[in-house]
């Protein structure tokens, strides 16, 4: 009898655990799904932050803090649902605020802004490699913020940030 009335409550409690949980017959909530939100779901948007410590290109050893950040928006946009093997690019704007300061706390700006398309593939797992050029405003030698960044379909990331000058090419007479 002990046996029994033991076995008939762990029943019984199992059975109360079990109905408390979420049953598969439930329905699911839709309320706070919208087309505006479905829609928007292929738009990523954000900020890279830029900071640190970059050397000035050439012989001396002069260093440049940065201070700023890359906005950016990555949609991925599908060309044409009709066909059998539809074909997607990534729309990627990246917009540039940075503050660029010498050892003598000269203060230079980076304020720029690209657009790109890039064709990419949804049914592998693709990295796109972009390198873009942002101009530092305010020098005479025409130095920018190189920067290399890695782009796939659900995202963009920066990979590598330095500054370059341009090739002077010396003519001999």
């Amino acid at each position: 009898m002990k046996k029994f009335f033991l076995t008939t409550v762990v029943f019984s409690v199992l059975v109360i655990i079990v109905c408390q949980e979420n049953s598969i017959t439930d329905l699911i909530s839709t309320e706070s799904i919208n087309k505006s939100q479905t829609t928007a779901s292929n738009i990523t948007t954000g900020f890279i932050p830029l900071e640190g410590l970059l050397v000035l290109p050439g012989g001396f050893q002069s260093y440049f803090t940065i201070e700023g950040q890359i906005n950016y928006s990555h949609e991925l946009v599908q060309l044409d649902a009709a066909t059998l093997a539809p074909q997607f690019y990534i729309a990627l704007n990246l917009s540039v605020r940075a503050a660029l300061t010498d050892e003598s706390q000269n203060k230079f700006t980076i304020l720029s802004e690209s657009n790109d398309e890039i064709s990419i593939s949804i049914w592998e797992d693709e990295i796109f490699l972009l390198e873009k050029f942002f101009p530092i405003q305010g020098r005479d030698d025409g130095m920018v913020l190189r920067c290399t960044f890695h782009v796939t379909t659900i995202g963009v990331g920066l990979d590598e940030m330095w500054l370059e000058l341009p090739d002077v090419i010396l003519v001999d007479n």
